[in-house]
């Protein structure tokens, strides 16, 4: 699959905060109803976050957001803030391509998490992360949010 993964420079950085709205949007029925993402000009600022674009046959599929901050209170390598790909590409393998393209990047523990009644998140990303070569998948629910962790080796 000709997917690739590659860290945004800062001047396309309005091509992901538009992908940004686009995404927020869709999570309206999960409560994510918010139009803005205060943390979004972090991931050009900190060192531990990492902002990407997502490419499938050289066309713009979607971002991620990728930091290493811990959601459920253990330690982590690696998180997935934020993933979305475009629908025009979903249901080809480009999300969980790039889901792996990042989670190899990183070894060590990650972490991600979503809403627990996003039943298509809910089979997506156990998937994705074990085609990803993930072990130790552990799942802790929090609030209305469901959180996977899991490893991932050197």
């Amino acid at each position: 699959m000709d997917v690739t993964l590659r860290l945004a420079p800062l001047d396309e950085k309005p091509k992901i905060a538009a992908l940004l709205r686009d995404y927020l949007v869709e999570l309206g029925p999960w409560g994510y109803g918010e139009p803005d993402y205060p943390f979004l000009d972090s991931y050009w600022r900190e060192e531990r976050r990492s902002p990407f674009l997502i490419e499938s046959g050289g066309a713009l599929a979607g971002f991620t957001l990728v930091n290493a901050l811990s959601i459920s209170g253990y330690a982590v390598d690696a998180s997935i803030a934020e993933f979305y790909v475009l629908p025009a590409f979903r249901r080809r393998g480009c999300g969980a391509f790039a889901a792996a393209l990042a989670f190899r990047a990183r070894p060590g523990w990650w972490e991600l998490s979503f809403h627990r009644d996003n039943a298509a998140a809910r089979v997506f990303w156990p998937s994705a992360a074990e085609r990803a070569g993930a072990k130790r998948l552990q799942f802790y629910d929090v609030g209305e949010s469901r959180i996977l962790r899991f490893r991932m080796a050197r």
